[in-house]
């Protein structure tokens, strides 16, 4: 019977290990292509064409955008199309922020795919504030995923956004071609002007907005 318990003990212990390590965040699927996970609870809303989870955690404000692209947008030719709506996008969303600078913009991928990873850092006049973005670029949808948090829990929410980052799944059918098509060489690319890049930074700041209010107010 101890021999039991203490093998109950261990397996609670790395259960318990395992749920801090992921800071007890959930899988949830956007579609049945792109999962991410956040908390249990959270906020989920679907209007408009648009599909918005806003969560809060440990450190920071998780929210997750899926955008349909419309139907008249222009294809995406090829890789510096596909640059093109990332650094369109950046500027709406730097654009609709007071005192915002944009940091550390790069490109990393997921699964077969590319995204760009960028932080702004935002002067509220009360202290400096990071909203980190990783945006996902398909034929079809627009995925945001953004991490909220002040700066000075910089050292405690680095893990819990990492955790929510490296926790952006697509399925393997996913690659480069469900994100741009390659053109002859010596082809003028394609400027793209995709009009969901109105709508994704007010509808995230509007819901970052509240649940960081919420959040504020739960911690005085």
């Amino acid at each position: 019977m101890k021999k039991l318990f203490v093998i109950l003990s261990i397996f609670l212990f790395a259960e318990q290990t395992q749920a801090q390590k992921n800071y007890y965040l959930s899988p949830v699927s956007m579609d049945s292509s792109v999962s991410v996970s956040l908390p249990r609870q959270f906020n989920k809303t679907n209007a408009n064409n648009q599909l918005t989870y806003a969560a809060n955690g440990e450190y920071g404000t998780m929210v997750v955008i899926k955008s349909a692209n419309p139907a008249n947008a222009q294809i995406v030719k090829n890789e510096k199309g596909l640059n093109n709506v990332f650094q369109e996008y950046i500027k709406k969303v730097q654009s609709s922020l007071t005192n915002a600078t944009v940091v550390n913009d790069h490109d990393v991928t997921v699964g077969k795919l590319e995204m760009r990873d960028f932080a702004l850092q935002v002067d509220t006049g009360s202290g400096l504030q990071v909203r980190h973005f990783r945006l996902l670029y398909t034929k079809n949808n627009t995925y945001t995923f953004e991490y909220l948090y002040d700066d000075f829990r910089k050292d405690a929410a680095v893990g819990e956004m990492n955790a929510f980052f490296q926790s952006i799944k697509t399925t393997p059918d996913l690659d480069r071609n469900d994100q741009y098509v390659t053109t002859s060489q010596g082809e003028r690319p394609v400027i793209v002007n995709i009009l969901l890049f109105g709508l994704l930074p007010l509808t995230a700041i509007i819901a970052i907005v509240v649940f960081f209010r919420r959040r504020n107010t739960s911690l005085t």
